[in-house]
């Protein structure tokens, strides 16, 4: 039984979590006029960030029957600590880059090992979107202090949260079991959920990346794009929320969401619109990796692998998916960009829903 005091340790972790993840999107258009980038750089700090990640993911993955998850996770959060602080300082391009790096192997490093503990037990859908919900309030008030301030005092501030957050090594993890020999219906029945992670990193990574500079390109201030950045992470956070208060079933909430999330995107190719159409998109993608990680628990014994797939292909997305828009996007046709971004949603409807009712024959 997880102890109830360890929870707001928990929750201060996802905080820091979500505000590092949202911070580098919103704060592009400083870093390109910081660092002489030019109109349309940037984006590597992002894929430099989520490379550090996935990094962590896997190596926590493969040697999973190996590491003991309490030291892992402390040493997951200070990586995440320093790695920001020396971001917040460095002089020039390439050493924020490397921070980034380092920042980025803290943060998959904790998130694997908190959403895995998380999503364990009969509470997981409403725990785990919970816990989440706190990472979408640390991603609201990252481009809202992006906006209000020069990005290396979020920095900094993201890291003095991550450093209240160490006392969640105290218990919220319980006994982790070795993970035990995988065959090859465990590899089928992970095999979807890998592809529904990579396809929702498209959407929330991209979102994340684009959003502020969709806004600019359509003549909003970037103080101003960055603070309506905010309203995407927004979503992300009340959905966490609220879904769980109306439905439980994980084979029916990851389908709807990702389809919440297309017609969303769809709406932000409206100029006028665009700030509704992000909201909703965010709101939709709430509760999927959540979800589906609750969702993995209840068909697998195989749980820390079976999530360590999901956040992995997720992880990898977020590298590759931030530059692949880029490359499909111009300044003088904005909305491409919600319409690449949507096209991933659209993909992750069908995949959930494909997994769903192969799932439901089954059994």
């Amino acid at each position: 039984m997880r102890p109830l005091w360890t929870l707001p340790s928990g929750f201060a972790a996802f905080l820091a979590l979500g505000a590092s993840a949202a911070a580098w999107g919103a704060a592009l258009p400083w870093l390109r006029v910081e660092y002489g980038l030019g109109p349309i750089g940037g984006e590597e700090v992002i894929s430099a960030y989520n490379l550090g990640a996935l990094v962590a993911i896997l190596g926590c993955g493969l040697l999973s029957r190996r590491l003991r998850p309490r030291p892992v996770l402390a040493g997951s959060l200070i990586a995440l600590c320093g790695g920001l602080v020396a971001a917040a300082l460095a002089p020039t391009w390439g050493s924020l880059l490397v921070s980034a790096v380092v920042a980025g192997v803290g943060f998959g490093g904790a998130v694997l090992l908190l959403n895995t503990a998380y999503a364990s037990g009969p509470r997981g859908v409403v725990l785990v979107n919970l816990a989440n919900a706190m990472f979408g309030v640390g991603a609201i008030a990252a481009p809202l202090l992006v906006a209000a301030t020069d990005l290396p005092v979020v920095l900094l501030s993201i890291a003095g949260t991550a450093l209240v957050a160490l006392p969640v090594v105290a218990g919220p993890l319980g006994v982790h079991a070795p993970t035990p020999p995988v065959d090859r219906a465990t590899v089928v029945l992970i095999a979807p959920f890998a592809v529904i992670g990579f396809l929702y990193a498209g959407v929330e990574t991209s979102a994340g990346a684009w959003v502020s500079t969709h806004l600019t390109w359509t003549g909003t201030a970037p103080d101003t794009a960055a603070r309506m950045t905010a309203l995407f992470w927004a979503g992300l956070a009340v959905g966490r929320v609220l879904v769980p208060l109306v439905a439980r079933r994980p084979e029916v909430i990851v389908p709807v969401s990702f389809a919440v999330a297309t017609a969303g995107l769809l709406v932000a190719t409206n100029p006028a619109l665009a700030a509704v159409g992000y909201a909703l998109a965010g709101l939709g993608l709430a509760p999927i990796i959540p979800t589906a990680l609750v969702w993995l628990a209840r068909l697998t014994p195989h749980a820390h692998l079976a999530g360590s797939a999901l956040l992995t292909s997720s992880m990898l997305g977020n590298v590759i998916h931030p530059v692949l828009v880029g490359t499909l996007t111009t300044r003088d046709h904005p909305a491409t960009i919600p319409l690449a971004i949507a096209t991933y949603a659209a993909l992750g409807l069908i995949t959930a829903l494909w997994t769903a009712r192969h799932r439901a024959l089954a059994h």
